[in-house]
């Protein structure tokens, strides 16, 4: 036969072989279908032959949808994110500049991007994958394998461990730099959406997870400080929130991926992530030896907060009835880091009345928030439904001493929370505590829940001669108790000298009556080495309320030789001021002194005389100093278009600096706040003063540039509380938030002035977010009645991208309410108006002159 021939041939059985192929597969796929069908109308037959209930065959059909489309929503989500996480920084801006959602780096000015940190994890990824699987396979699983081994689970494994092609990546970084100079602290945006993939096998049983994702705001503090090589003797690194945490099932476990189950599945793994790293709980790494190694893995907290959720107001309707009318079964849930507690459920109702107190333990003050999220409860196997969520700025609490204010709750049509925060220093003396226990012997009436008078702090070093005979070494660990609480170390193998080096933080209730109990255990026998108990009462008298590297006989313990060193302290809480001395903190008891750079954030106007030392009958002319009074300040000029500026409190100490040498050659004279006979609506005249100031100041301090004087030119200095206008001067927190939020919380009104037949006005407060009037930028504070200095603490939030907040002014009128008729219109008697993007990060708080308002809004 022919070449041609035989290729005529080939061909003809190549495709009479793709054919086949394709015929089988064909009639494959069509009785894979036929089979599924069939089984279908079998199953139906059967359920109506033997009269089974319809509601067994929706239920399993209703999850299979559900889970279907659950995995839809969950594969596009992964599918965005790993796409952006491969992608190059140029066309991930380009892609997101039509939406909100930009880069903290962007978003905030004080992020900066990390793009060549990103190309170096990417270049070292491959190598960490042959590092996590030894660690995996020599490290985890032994230990694994013997934690199962007590629940009849053997022969555990890793069958596969793939971290893929996709690194974690850092979308910015931010560096402190008004800490402490023995420390550097960085927090760092991290996300990892990888193609990971981890199985293992238990009893021949296979399951696994791929596809994780975990985001959140990731913190590194380098302390301390040292003169070595690598000149940071420690690292601490955690989560300052519980991260975001995603992933897919597999295997058997797979069967757990239904709604309901998969959540609880998930809040399990997000908890135990939280008890390894996520706030109050860190990832210590020791890099130097000669270091306290008590500082780098259990430092002292920077204080507690006492929270109260008092009640919430017009929640949303989650349980409707048959007319349309419904209620609600709400609860909250309070997170700070990993802590959490939860509120009681109050039944059918939308304005529940919680009274809940409890208390968090407090690490780090800056760029944490407190959580709070509100749920519905239902009795059925489905979730919660939603009704809200709020958060409060640590350290905003921190810094006024206490936070009392309602809170619009986000993600929801309606509702807003009731909030009283309280900050609690740390003493090392005892002269508070009877205060403090008289103080939440109060508060015990309307809550249940305990509160606490001081914090204990025990450092577990480590024990000596547990069990001198040598038959029996033990496993040992020390489980400790402080009333209801209790904390327990890790297990140290086959040792009669175990060093834990572990610490741990309890909140006392009263020092005076309660005690701590540890106890060394072996794990092998569950039997009891030693104990040792301590009457906390003791270390009141102790000096600083501490004792450092003592050395405790353990009772009970075989030979009477076992000793167990631990280092404790104790401290109790103190409620601190809420006046603001100067670095943006409570003030401490028996400061008096106040910085001219604190935030006017104090709740209380300061009185017209601010020392004793000068009779109030003859005001002495305030020292100017290079800051604050060195370049005068010109009242802005009138009109409802003018932006309103800050003013300074009238009378405080910033006005009142040292330098008699300096006053009699400017020889500045300023009224005292209250002096003259003038009314508030003639104090025009101070411009003119001020001005003629201008000439000797400037010559004392020429190195005042145009800048600087531009800038002092936006502040003010009243001759009056009633504000420059003579309408008063409200109070108010205008900041940016982290989740793209502008935040503004209205606080206080002080000098309105009274209408014309001397009636008090019902005043409240009206906010638009211009240039739009709708509705949807309106918001109101609730009307005070009879009131010249109401007092609101209201906050309220603008969801707004950051690329148009220079594009936007925030304007607050202040309004009276007052009238007979129904329809009055409700004259303004005065107005603030912002621009918001030349907001002061670092002066929040303030108070504003009101201004005559414009008339070109209808009510």
């Amino acid at each position: 036969m022919s070449v041609a021939g035989e290729k005529v041939v080939d061909t003809a059985e190549d495709v009479a072989e793709d054919v086949g192929h394709a015929y089988g597969a064909w009639f494959k796929s069509y009785m894979k279908i036929f089979g599924r069908r069939a089984l279908e109308w079998f199953l139906v037959y059967m359920f109506g032959y033997y009269n089974v209930s319809f509601g067994w065959l929706m239920a399993p059909l209703f999850f299979l949808v559900l889970r279907d489309k659950r995995a839809k929503e969950k594969k596009v989500k992964f599918d965005i994110i790993r796409s952006i996480a491969n992608a190059d920084e140029k066309d991930i801006i380009q892609e997101i500049q039509r939406f909100s959602n930009l880069p903290s780096w962007v978003t905030f000015p004080d992020m900066e991007r990390v793009e060549w940190l990103n190309k170096i994890i990417r270049q070292l990824w491959p190598y960490a994958g042959q590092y996590v699987k030894d660690l995996c396979k020599y490290s985890i699983e032994p230990s694994m394998r013997t934690a199962l081994e007590e629940y009849k689970l053997n022969g555990f494994q890793f069958e596969k461990i793939i971290l893929g092609d996709t690194p974690p990546r850092f979308s910015g970084v931010k560096v402190y730099d008004d800490t402490s100079r023995h420390e550097i602290i960085m927090d760092m945006d991290f996300a990892y959406a990888g193609d990971c993939k981890f199985e293992v096998s238990v009893s021949k049983f296979k399951m696994g997870i791929k596809d994780l994702q975990i985001s959140g705001r990731l913190r590194i503090m380098m302390k301390p400080l040292v003169r070595q090589i690598p000149l940071v003797g420690g690292l601490q690194v955690f989560f300052l929130n519980n991260p975001d945490v995603d992933f897919n099932l597999i295997g058997l476990a797979d069967v757990f991926d239904m709604p309901g189950l998969s959540d609880i599945l998930r809040s399990i793994v997000t908890e135990q992530i939280g008890h390894m790293m996520v706030l109050p709980n860190r990832y210590p790494i020791q890099l130097v030896e000669d270091i306290d190694v008590v500082e780098l893995k259990c430092p002292a907290p920077a204080g507690v907060i006492r929270l109260n959720v008092i009640e919430a107001q017009n929640l949303m309707k989650k349980d409707i009835g048959i007319m349309g009318t419904g209620k609600s079964d709400p609860y909250c849930i309070l997170r700070l880091g990993a802590q959490k507690f939860q509120t009681k459920t109050i039944n059918n109702t939308v304005n529940p009345k919680w009274d809940f107190c409890c208390e968090f333990l407090t690490e780090v003050i800056q760029s944490q928030e407190l959580d709070f999220e509100l749920f519905d409860l239902d009795d059925g196997p489905g979730q919660d439904e939603f009704l809200g969520r709020a958060n409060l700025d640590v350290q905003e609490i921190w810094k006024n001493g206490e936070v009392d204010m309602w809170v619009p709750l986000s993600e929801a049509k309606s509702g807003r929370i009731h909030i009283r925060a309280t900050w609690l220093d740390l003493s090392d003396t005892a002269d508070s505590l009877q205060l403090q226990l008289e103080e939440i012997r109060a508060l015990q009436v309307t809550t249940k829940n305990p509160l606490h008078s001081a914090v204990l702090m025990v450092w577990v070093d480590s024990a000596k001669k547990l069990n001198p005979s040598h038959k029996q070494i033990p496993d040992p660990f020390v489980r400790l108790y402080v009333g209801n609480e209790k904390g327990e170390t890790a297990v140290r193998q086959r040792t009669n000298d175990p060093v834990f080096e572990e610490g741990f933080t309890f909140l006392v209730r009263n020092p005076r009556t309660q005690e701590l109990k540890l106890e060394v255990i072996d794990q092998k026998t569950n039997q009891i080495q030693g104990k040792v108990e301590l009457d906390l009462n003791v270390f009141l008298k102790e000096r600083k309320m501490e004792v450092v590297g003592e050395d405790y006989s353990l009772s009970g313990a075989s030979g009477g030789l076992s000793t167990l060193k631990l280092n404790i302290t104790l401290r109790i809480l103190k409620t601190a001021l809420k006046t603001d001395d100067g670095d943006g903190g409570p003030q401490e008891k028996g400061e008096t002194e106040i910085s001219s750079s604190s935030p006017a954030a104090i709740s209380e106007p300061p009185p017209s005389s601010s020392s004793s030392s000068i009779p109030p009958s003859t005001p002495a002319p305030p020292v100017p100093s290079k800051e604050s009074v060195g370049i005068p300040d010109p009242i802005p000029a009138d009109g409802p278009e003018q932006k309103s500026a800050p003013v300074r409190e009238p009378g405080s100490m910033a006005d009142q600096s040292e330098g008699p040498s300096v006053a009699t050659d400017a020889d500045v004279s300023v009224p005292a706040p209250g002096e003259g006979t003038e009314p508030p609506a003639e104090v025009t005249s101070v411009e003119e003063v001020m001005s003629t100031a201008a000439t000797p100041l400037m010559q004392m301090f020429p190195s005042a540039t145009s800048s600087e004087e531009s800038s002092i030119r936006q502040r003010t200095t009243p001759g009056s509380n009633a504000g420059i206008h003579g309408l008063g001067r409200v109070q108010l927190t205008v900041k940016y938030g982290p989740r793209n939020n502008l935040i503004i919380v209205v606080h206080q009104i002080e000098n309105l002035p009274k209408e014309e037949d001397g009636e008090l006005p019902d005043p409240y407060v009206k906010l638009y977010l211009l240039p739009d009037r709708s509705k949807d930028s309106k918001r109101k504070t609730d009307v005070i009645k009879d009131d010249c200095n109401p007092k609101y603490d209201e906050r309220f939030e603008y969801p707004i991208p950051p690329n148009e907040l220079t594009q936007r002014t925030l304007e607050v009128s202040v309004i009276n309410k007052k009238g007979l008729l129904f329809l009055q219109r409700s004259p303004k008697m005065g107005q603030v108006r912002l621009d918001c993007g030349l907001l002061d990060s670092s002066k929040m708080t303030q108070w504003y002159d009101l201004a005559p308002a414009a008339d070109d809004d209808e009510e």
